[in-house]
């Protein structure tokens, strides 16, 4: 089953990333802007986000075989389209397509594992699950680049259509065919959105997707800043950025590779504790160094290390606290994370951060809220409040 959900997982990763080094080539074929280019990228990500609080509930309603099949055939068919496009509008149609569909073999690839295994195994395969992402997120704009410079865009989308056919025989073939038993009792808006509703009610819900999206809030925010830094003071051309930035893409990496090594001996919350003082040393490199490419990147890859680091243990608290929902918690929180932070980190760019300073003072905050979500989860925080509770009574009980 591991096999199946690092293939699935690769398919949302390679539709999202694969296509960016070959922006400028695809912008010129279809005549479109800069901004227009660009917001095919975003436009796949905001669509994702939208349909996995569908594809979600649907999971836990029929379960992973139908869910998959049907995704899965959207986004070839979106692949496919942009395959062939010799338009804007029919690869922006082309993108929203995969978007829609790559939220089906994204959600499963969270939840096969925690439907399936169970303790160590279940630590161990999400470790490892966590570690070949990473690899994925560094090595794929590497693979586009080398791809579109040696034949064009359209053959990049028909070597992904091709891939995301293997992967769909492979997952029909693998996932469970027994009867699915549903562990949610309705898939009505109406029904789905009180659900929703619920969850973000829930201090534990909130703390533990908080490990998920302030990292992801972090990388976004710092990924749109650092392509105008860079430029500004050290005047890199396209291609020099593109090296650079494989030092600090490589702490993903590391941390997943730590966190790997960690999982035999540490709990989730231990590692999420482990991890957290990088935050800081991310903010001290950015403030208190002298200003200078390797510490900007030096920064920017202690807080990869963290991102990488985090996301096998979110995962497992994650799947642990809410197996009976697993598709529509894992939704929530990707859509929350794709849509609501993605924003936020735009709008950070956009108004707040003028210096490596603010992006500082951006991670030292992101890193308090971290902090005020782990001490959240501490399982002594229970007896602590059962404390303070018997002493109220007994304060009350006295003045009566």
């Amino acid at each position: 089953m591991l096999g199946l959900a690092i293939l699935l997982l690769s398919c949302s990763q390679l539709a999202s990333q694969i296509f960016l080094p070959a922006l400028p080539q695809i912008a010129e074929s279809l005549a479109l802007s800069a901004t227009q280019s660009q917001a095919m990228i975003t436009g796949y990500f905001m669509f994702l986000g939208i349909s996995q609080l569908v594809v979600g509930p649907l999971r836990d309603k029929f379960g992973d075989r139908p869910v998959f099949f049907i995704g899965q055939s959207i986004f070839i068919l979106g692949t496919l389209l942009c395959a062939v496009s010799t338009s804007a509008a029919l690869f922006s149609l082309g993108r929203i397509l995969q978007g829609v569909g790559a939220a089906s073999p994204l959600l499963i690839s969270r939840t096969l594992l925690v439907a399936t295994l169970s303790g160590a195994q279940l630590k161990m395969a999400m470790a490892k699950l966590a570690l070949v992402s990473s690899c994925v997120a560094v090595f794929a704009p590497l693979i586009g680049g080398t791809l579109s410079s040696l034949v064009s865009w359209q053959f990049l989308a028909w070597v992904l259509a091709a891939y995301f056919g293997f992967t769909a025989i492979v997952g029909w073939w693998i996932l469970p065919t027994d009867p699915h038993v549903p562990t949610i009792r309705s898939v009505r808006p109406k029904y789905l959105l009180q659900q929703y509703w619920l969850m973000l009610q829930e201090g534990q819900f909130l703390a533990i997707a908080a490990f998920k999206w302030l990292p992801t809030f972090l990388y976004l925010t710092t990924q749109l800043y650092f392509p105008f830094l860079l430029q500004q003071y050290f005047q890199l051309t396209e291609q020099q950025f593109g090296m650079v930035m494989m030092l600090p893409m490589s702490g993903l990496l590391i941390g997943a590779f730590i966190s790997k090594c960690l999982h035999k001996t540490m709990n989730e919350l231990a590692l999420f504790a482990f991890f957290w003082p990088l935050l800081m040393v991310s903010a001290m490199c950015y403030s208190l160094l002298p200003f200078s490419l390797f510490n900007a990147l030096l920064g920017y890859g202690f807080m990869m290390v963290v991102f990488g680091g985090y996301f096998a243990a979110y995962m497992q608290l994650l799947g642990v606290h809410y197996a009976a929902q697993a598709g529509s918690a894992n939704a929530l929180v990707g859509a929350v994370e794709l849509l609501g932070f993605t924003l936020l980190a735009v709008g950070c760019n956009a108004y707040l951060i003028h210096s490596l300073d603010d992006l500082a003072w951006i991670t030292v905050l992101a890193a308090a809220l971290l902090l005020f979500a782990w001490l959240k989860l501490l399982p002594q925080r229970i007896f602590f409040n059962d404390v303070f509770q018997h002493i109220a009574r007994k304060v009350v009980g006295n003045r009566e």
